[in-house]
Order: structure tokens, then sequence, then C-alpha cells
């Protein structure tokens, strides 16, 4: 026990050790602005001995291996002093020279994993081969903390473009997988801190994206972007199918790129920016933001279930103390509905429909990118010039938690589109919201509903997608939508009818449909999402330019009683040449004409995002509802 205790007490000091002699001798190269490239290899190989001594020692002491490994290691190291030899002196400027940057990057991640590999020899764990035991372990994780502190202290600039990497490599060193030998709500709990660490370094994505019209600011925020989906990939795999190769290969792969990011300077020429970079940036955090929701959904289900009820139900009950921020496994509902039917079409269709929806519908996902796009609705408030678009961009971000999260998943009350994944919504309960969602409107328009409840109101109205309008629309849409309007009519009575056993509850296949729920859900959480993936094509709102969600369509009809958008002074409209209402419009609404025929505007797909009074040339326009008539 006492020769384990101190070979423990020794690996421990060694690895100690030598972080400290490689952050000593790599802080010595970066801070020095230009340094002998033989030199940098020199110093290479220094650090390479250390890291190929502890592969020795973690294979001879504790795997009992062959001694005669450490010769072959030692040689393999001894290439960056050999090349050294024969390199031509040549002073560079490190961030300027990639040779010096990509060997500097493949040696600290080689050194890190055979230090992982040495404590994973000592400590655990012994699950998985060499590579993964390396990486899924502890100290591992301690080193990318370290990492990323040391050299955002050593930066000699600190923006956000060094903070995103801070928080980038910070984020990988809570996944779960580096826990793997502690219990599991360890598990959970190193996996929920290292989420709320990636949210944070997806809001600074973001901005990178908005502020950083340069080669480097979208090279960083693409490049993070898709390393943020491959981890959040390996975090799905790893709580789906318990998979521990993707994980581990995207926090290596990504650790890579975090040094080359952090020693090499990327041009910062401005560019010229094109729809391509922003697709491609929303596609990427998108897809990293899903698989986040649904791997983090799955992964709490499972651990809370399994330590608090000691089995995996359907879904999460009572005595479980986290059933409301993983009520359901989205895993578990997908695959039930791949067996729904005889008819692969419609397996295909619902499907891909049950997976998306259970994963939108969670209430981690939803908190989550409640988080994200309150932050940005909050820039949009810091930007706003006019005082009421300021107070209404505040009413959206206290709305967040409210009514996108609150009142929909823990009461039944109706909000559409997001109720009845935890309580079931009574036809009272559904009665109450229509009456109030009718009354808000009459008072408010639309934007009581459409930009404030909904959620599109913080995922479009804010910095980021308000470079999304679209420059025109079509005449079809103003017709298309009474078709969607009446299909929600007819899912509305439909559940009426079931609820007064004046129907049977429809079913497809082995599922059983709540047309309130499906309808609702179906609209919200699947079709919205596909163009909100697409928002570059379609445009901010399309789903009331459009006129596909019908419930949008409905509050829509109470614009006609007090809302307005009105002109002070009609004589300035009918003098202006800029027409920069019609422009910042994102539904397209000829606003001007409206105008200028009755000194306003009140159409149905008026969403009221106030867009047209902010940008505004003569502060010309304002917003008319019930708090006007109060004020008189």
């Amino acid at each position: 026990m006492d020769n384990n205790f101190l070979l423990s007490y020794l690996v421990v000091t060694y690895i100690i050790l030598m972080m400290f002699i490689n952050f000593w001798i790599i802080g010595h190269i970066v801070i020095k602005e230009y340094v002998n490239r033989r030199v940098v290899l020199f110093l290479s190989s220094i650090i390479l001995y250390m890291a190929v001594e502890s592969i020795a020692l973690g294979y001879i002491v504790f795997h009992r291996g062959e001694i005669f490994i450490e010769p072959i290691l030692l040689l393999f190291a001894s290439v960056p002093l050999f090349l050294s030899s024969i390199t031509k002196n040549m002073i560079v400027r490190l961030k300027s020279d990639i040779i010096s940057s990509l060997l500097l990057s493949g040696v600290i991640v080689f050194d890190e994993i055979s230090m992982g590999y040495l404590y994973s020899s000592a400590f655990g764990p012994h699950s998985y081969n060499p590579f993964i035991d390396s990486v899924s372990n502890v100290a591992f994780g301690i080193m990318m903390i370290i990492d990323g502190l040391f050299f955002l202290f050593i930066a000699r600039v600190k923006n956000i473009i060094e903070f995103a990497l801070t928080t980038f490599t910070i984020s990988m060193a809570f996944l779960p997988s580096l826990f793997i030998e502690f219990p599991k709500l360890v598990q959970l709990f190193s996996s929920l801190v290292s989420t709320a660490i990636m949210i944070i370094n997806i809001i600074m994505l973001y901005l990178i994206e908005i502020k950083r019209v340069t080669f480097q600011g979208q090279l960083i925020a693409l490049s993070l972007a898709l390393f943020d989906f491959l981890m959040m990939l390996g975090l799905l795999t790893f709580a789906s199918f318990n998979d521990m190769w993707l994980i581990s290969l995207s926090v290596v792969i990504s650790m890579m790129w975090y040094f080359i990011a952090v020693l090499y300077e990327f041009p910062n020429k401005r560019i010229e920016m094109k729809l391509r970079y922003p697709f491609i940036f929303l596609v990427l955090i998108n897809l990293a933001e899903l698989s986040m929701g649904f791997g983090e959904s799955v992964f709490g289900f499972n651990i809370t279930n399994s330590v608090f009820v000691n089995a995996i139900p359907t879904r999460s009950p009572p005595s479980n103390p986290f059933w409301w921020l993983f009520p359901i496994n989205p895993l578990l509902m997908g695959i039930e509905a791949t067996h729904a039917t005889n008819d692969l079409v419609i397996n295909a269709i619902l499907t891909s429909y049950m997976f998306l929806m259970a994963t939108t519908m969670e209430p981690f996902y939803v908190i989550m990118m409640g988080i994200e796009m309150s932050y940005l609705v909050y820039e949009r408030y810091k930007k706003a010039k006019n005082l009421s678009v300021k107070n209404w961009a505040l009413i959206i971000v206290l709305g967040v938690p409210i009514f996108t999260v609150l009142i929909p998943y823990y009461t039944n009350i109706y909000v559409f589109g997001m109720s009845g994944m935890i309580f079931r919504v009574t036809l009272l309960s559904f009665t109450i919201s229509i009456i109030s969602v009718i009354v808000a409107t009459i008072l408010f328009g639309r934007r009581a509903y459409c930009n404030a409840v909904c959620m599109s109101a913080h995922m479009w109205t804010n910095i980021f997608y308000d470079q999304f309008k679209p420059k025109r629309s079509s005449r079809v849409w103003e017709y298309v939508r009474w078709t969607f309007l009446a299909i929600m009519l007819i899912a509305f009575l439909s559940y009426i009818m079931i609820e007064l056993k004046l129907l049977a509850p429809i079913k497809i296949g082995m599922i059983t449909l709540d047309p309130l729920n499906f309808y609702g859900m179906f609209t919200v959480n699947y079709i919205w999402w596909i163009f909100y993936f697409l928002t570059p094509f379609f445009g901010a709102y399309s789903c009331a330019r459009q006129g596909w969600c019908g419930f949008g369509t409905f509050t829509g009809l109470f614009n006609k009683v007090l809302f307005k958008i009105r002109a002070k002074d009609v004589s300035v409209c009918e003098n202006c040449e800029t027409h920069a209402c019609d422009m910042a419009c994102p539904i397209k609404i000829p606003i001007s004409d409206d105008i200028l025929k009755k000194g306003y505007s009140n159409r149905i797909n008026c969403v009221g995002c106030g867009d047209c009074i902010e940008d505004c040339t003569y502060n010309n326009l304002e917003i008319i509802d019930i708090i006007s008539f109060i004020k008189k």
C-alpha cells in the first residue's frame, strides 16, 4: 500500500513538474515575438523528451511493458533536434510562421496526451484503449483549463476572439467523458458545466460573426462553430450509445486547432461578406445546438432516472428531482416512431418529426436557446435608438423565461406549439388561453404574441438575424395564408370535438395524435425549424410574411382593432425619398404606401417588431396601441 501511494504521488508530482516546464518553455517562445526556428525545433524536442518519458513510465511501470520501448520513443523525440541541426539559421515571427506554429501545436497536443496516458495508467480509467483512456481523465481536463487561462494571460491583445478561444477550450475540460471514473451525478454536473460554458462560447461566436468582417474573424467563428458541433455530436453518441471514440477524437482535433489558432495569426484583412459565410455559420451553430440539446437531454434523462428512480421509464416521474429539466428521452421517442406504421415513407416523416420535435421541445434545449437569443435581443436593445423599440426589446428578454419556459412547460395554459410536453392542456385552460391571446392582441396588436410570447421573437428579433431581412415578397402569400389559417382552425375544432367526445381520437399506426399539440408542434418545432435553418434564403419572419403559421395569422386579425404604425406628420412621408421603413420591414409590408393612403399601416401580417420606426430617416413613425390611449 505504501509503495503504491508513493508511486502515485511521484506520478502526480512528475505531471505537475512537466506542466510547469512545458508552460515555461512555451511562454518563453510565445512572449518573444521573433524567434529562431532552430530554437523552436530544439525546444520542441525537449518537450517531446518529457512526453515520451511519460509514455515509457506508464507503459513499463503500470502495464509491465518491455523496456526497449523507451529508446524507440527517445529516437522519435529526437527528430526535431536532428532537424534543428540541418535547418537554416532563420529568425521568424512566430505568429506568422505556419511551420513553427504547426510544430508547436502538434508537440503540445502530443505532450498532453502523453501526460494523460501516464495519469490513466496510474489512476484509470482502464476501460477502453490507451488513446481513449489518455484523453478521458480529469488530469487531461485540468491541462485544458490551464491551457485556456495561460494563453489568455499571455495574449498581447485580449479581444473577443481570445475570449472565444478560451471558453472553447475550457468547455472541453468538463465533457462527461473526462469524468468517466466518477459517480454518474458528477458526470451529469460536469456535462452541464460544459454546456453552460459552450453557450457563452456560442454567444461570443455570434458577436464575432456580426462584428468581425475580416478573414480572421470569419475563420475563427466558422471553425469554432464546426468544432463545437463535432464535440456535441460526440456528446450525443456518448449519451446515446456509450461510444467514446467520437467524443475523444473531437477533443483531440479541437485541441489541435485551438493551439494553431492561438499560436498563428491569420490575416486580419477585411473581406466582402457574402451570404455563404452567415449561412454556413448558422447551419453549424444550429447543428451544434441541436446535438447539444439532444445529447444533454438523453444523458440527463438516463442518469437522473437510473440514480433516483433506479429504472429507465418512458417519462421522468416526480420522484426524479430533475423531471422538470429532463422529462422525456428524445432518443426513445424517435425510435418509437420508426415502427409506427407499415409505410416506410410515413415512418421516415414521423421519425424525423419526432427526433426534431422531441429535441426542440425539451426544457433543457429551450432554456439553452433562450439564454443565447435573449443576449442577442439585449444587444439589439443596446443598439436601438427609439425608446419604444428599446422597451419592447426588454419585454422580449423578460418574456423568454415566462412565455417560452415557465408557462408552457410547468402549467397547463396553452402556448401555441410549446405546451403539452409535461402537463396536458385541458379544454378549459385552452379556452382561457385563447381568450387571453385575443384580449392581448386587441390591446397591443399581433406583436403581443408574435413578438413577445412566441419563440420567434427572440430567435429572429435580434442583431444577428437583422441582416437576413428579405428584399421582396410575393402577393401569393396574401392568399395562401388563409389556407394555413383554415388548417389551424380545423385542428383546433378537431381537438375541441375530441375533448367533448364528439370525435374519436385520431391515430396514425400505433401513434395517437392530439390535433392541438400535433399541429402546433409540427408548425413550431418542425416546419419553423426548417425555415429557421434556411433563414439566409427565406429571410427572417418567414412565418409571418408567408403566412404558414396559421396561429400568427389568427392573432394578426386583431391588428385591425387598436394597433397602428402611424405617421406623426403625413406630409413628411409625402416628401420622403428614402422609404427606409419599407426596406427595414422584415415582412416587406409597403408601409409608405399605406401611410400615404390612410396615414397609418395595420396589416394582418405586421408583427410590430418596430424596425420601420427604428429606421425612419425623420423619426416620423410611432406605434399606436392601448398605451397610446392611456397616455392621452
